[in-house]
């Protein structure tokens, strides 16, 4: 069903505002808690937070007959998760060295994952100017990463493996949307998430003082709530019109590294950081203006 409300272009915008905000919050309560607890730990937890709110909203749109949770397609939400699970594992692994402001800016070159991934694996179409676009906007990420002759940092190395594979994952849900409503995908996502996590945390499971189980209670809600600003966005306008929006992110990340954790980053994180947002705002535009007709 297409947007009832896509002639709302600064409502989608707000929204998108709103969510990147918050994404930025959460994202500064992980810097602080990923040096209390294993990775795979606090994903359990933040998983199973988020199954417990999300359960009895799931329950109560069920009842009103607005949506469903059963699936033809577990295997698919499954991999699907699997590939989330490794970009959050690696970026929660990542934070532990890295810098917020650097982190973020890494995670900007996704997009170029997902364009790159779309043409080799889903074979869509994409144009010379956009592989040019993929290109520099890597380039932007070695320019925040800079290779040394010690080679990249492995938090580096995991940042972009988080990248790559939260872009992956975009890839695969689009797949899923064809066929899955959004009760079933957000369902499915935390399920199999928690349930990875665990397989991996139990071993090394650790005790988890209340005031940090909170915490990531608190985390888990504001990604949910995120969540819901993002779909608002995409029910008020197309993807493209306020997906520019994302990189104020960067800006969120840079306040909270300095007014948080006393850190200012170095002029090649700007560099890098202005390399990326370039290319993806050129990315934006080339498919804005692809999809016009005529």
């Amino acid at each position: 069903m297409p947007p009832q409300t896509a002639e709302r272009p600064l409502a989608a915008i707000a929204a998108q505002f709103v969510c990147f905000t918050l994404v930025s919050v959460a994202d500064t309560i992980l810097k602080i808690i990923v040096t209390e607890l294993p990775s795979w730990q606090i994903m359990a937890l933040r998983s199973a937070s988020g199954l417990a709110i999300l359960t009895p909203i799931i329950l109560v749109q069920m009842l009103r007959g607005r949506g469903t949770i059963v699936t033809r397609r577990p295997f698919a939400h499954l991999f699907r998760a699997s590939l989330s699970a490794v970009s959050v594992f690696a970026y929660f692994e990542a934070l532990r060295e890295l810098d917020l402001p650097v982190a973020t800016a890494i995670l900007f070159v996704t997009p170029f994952f997902v364009v790159a991934l779309s043409g080799l694996v889903l074979r869509e179409p994409v144009g010379l100017n956009r592989w040019i676009a993929v290109a520099v906007g890597f380039l932007g990420a070695l320019v925040i990463i800079r290779p040394g002759p010690e080679g990249v940092s492995i938090a580096a190395l995991l940042a972009v493996l988080s990248a790559a594979t939260w872009g992956a994952a975009m890839v695969a849900i689009r797949a899923l949307g064809k066929t899955e409503g959004t009760l079933s995908v957000l369902f499915y996502f935390n399920l199999f998430i928690c349930i990875i996590a665990l397989c991996f945390a139990i071993p090394g499971w650790q005790p988890v003082p209340l005031w940090l189980l909170g915490v990531i209670a608190l985390n888990a809600v504001i990604q949910l709530v995120a969540q819901s600003f993002m779909l608002m966005a995409f029910r008020f306008a197309s993807a493209s019109v306020s997906a520019p929006v994302q990189y104020t992110q960067l800006l969120w990340s840079v306040a909270a590294g300095w007014f948080v954790f006393s850190v200012i980053p170095g002029p090649q994180v700007f560099l890098g950081a202005a390399i990326i947002v370039a290319s993806g705002l050129y990315l934006i535009w080339s498919e804005r203006r692809s999809r016009r007709p005529g």
